[in-house]
C-alpha cells in the first residue's frame, strides 16, 4: 500500500505489481510504463497476487478430487462464493456464478433475462457491453455529462419502460 496525500484526507492506494517497470523507449532511454489498457487487462494489485502466491501450492481441482489438495482449494472456491454473497447483499439461497471475464458474464446475462425485458444502455458502454443486448425493449441513451445527469437519465428511461 502507498498513501495519497489531497488537501485534508490521506488514503491508502492499493499497490499495483508492475507500477515501477521500466520500458525502453526507441531513442535507448528507460521511462516508467504507464498501462492504458486497463479495460481489456487489469493490472494485478499486490495484495491479490500475495494471496495466489499464498494458494498456490494447494491448487487442484475444484469440485472433482479426492485428495487433501483438492479438497482445500474446492473450501477456498467455496468460501469465496459466500464471501462475494456476503460482500453484495445476497441471500443464503442466491447463486453466485464465477465466470471468465466480464464480457463472459454480460453475454450470460443477456441469454438469461426473458426476451422483452426492458434493458437501458448508456451509449459509451464499451462495445462488448452493448453487443449481447437484443430484442425489442433494449434502449440507448446518450452519455451523460455527469453522475447525477446519469441518474436522472436512468429515471427517465425506466419511468418510460414498457413492464412486464
Amino acid at each position: 500500500m502507498t498513501l495519497a496525500i489531497t488537501p485534508g484526507t490521506v488514503t491508502t492506494v492499493p499497490a499495483v505489481v508492475g507500477s515501477d517497470l521500466r520500458v525502453p523507449l526507441v531513442t535507448g532511454e528507460r521511462v516508467t510504463y504507464a498501462n492504458l489498457d486497463h479495460a481489456a487487462s487489469a493490472p494485478c494489485l499486490q495484495e491479490v497476487r500475495d494471496a495466489v502466491d499464498e494458494l498456490l501450492p494447494w491448487y487442484a481441482s475444484v469440485h472433482r478430487g479426492a485428495g487433501f489438495a483438492s479438497q482445500v482449494s474446492t473450501r477456498v472456491y467455496e468460501q469465496a462464493r459466500d464471501r462475494i454473497r456476503k460482500f453484495v447483499g445476497a441471500r443464503s439461497s442466491d447463486a453466485v456464478v464465477f465466470t471468465r471475464n466480464t464480457t463472459d458474464s454480460l453475454n450470460l446475462l443477456a441469454r438469461s433475462v426473458p426476451r422483452n425485458t426492458a434493458v437501458v444502455l448508456f451509449d459509451s458502454e464499451h462495445h462488448a457491453a452493448l453487443l449481447p443486448w437484443r430484442g425489442p425493449n433494449v434502449q440507448r441513451i446518450p452519455a451523460p455529462s455527469s453522475s447525477g445527469a446519469a441518474v436522472v437519465a436512468l429515471d427517465r428511461a425506466l419511468a418510460a419502460a414498457p413492464v412486464g
